[in-house]
């Protein structure tokens, strides 16, 4: 028996609208008040520091001549359609719901940044001493915490 669809379920969409608004908003004070490879220091952990990501995670397929500009696009707009059937059909927790909506946010902002740009804005830099971690953005952080929320409800139902 199929579960109904619940109308309510989908006020959780105003979540992906705060990420992609937030997102883009930093992404352009970044490209409008910083040079490309500029670093500022914030903290003895973390810079800003502005650059371009032509691929996925970890520049992961950054060099493929722009066909996968293309992919990286559908495969967001398809996880996106498939996280919005889940979040309408979710009747049982809002944690998946704002977990969905978290990652949905961040691949349609990604998205909407590959697609205007033909690459991603990343600036966060994470870091030990001389040990950097990847650098990212707000969508990145969005969708790391919408993996995270879920991961904890699946350990809560074990």
């Amino acid at each position: 028996m199929n579960k109904p669809i619940k109308l309510t379920n989908l006020l959780w969409l105003w979540l992906v609208l705060i990420v992609i608004i937030i997102d883009i908003y930093s992404k352009k004070e970044i490209m409008h008040n910083m040079c490309l490879y500029e670093t500022r220091q914030l903290t003895s952990f973390l810079n800003m520091f502005y650059c371009h990501n032509y691929g996925i995670a970890f520049s992961f397929l950054a060099d493929g001549k722009n066909w996968q500009r293309l992919l990286f696009i559908s495969i967001s707009i398809i996880v996106s359609i498939f996280l919005l059937i889940s979040i309408s059909y979710n009747n049982s927790n809002s944690m998946i719901s704002v977990a969905y909506a978290l990652i949905m946010g961040g691949a349609l902002s990604n998205s909407i940044d590959r697609f205007y740009n033909g690459f991603i804005v990343d600036f966060i830099d994470l870091h030990v001493k001389n040990l950097h971690f990847a650098t990212f953005n707000i969508a990145d952080c969005s969708i790391f915490i919408g993996v995270i929320l879920l991961m904890i409800k699946n350990f809560n139902y074990q």
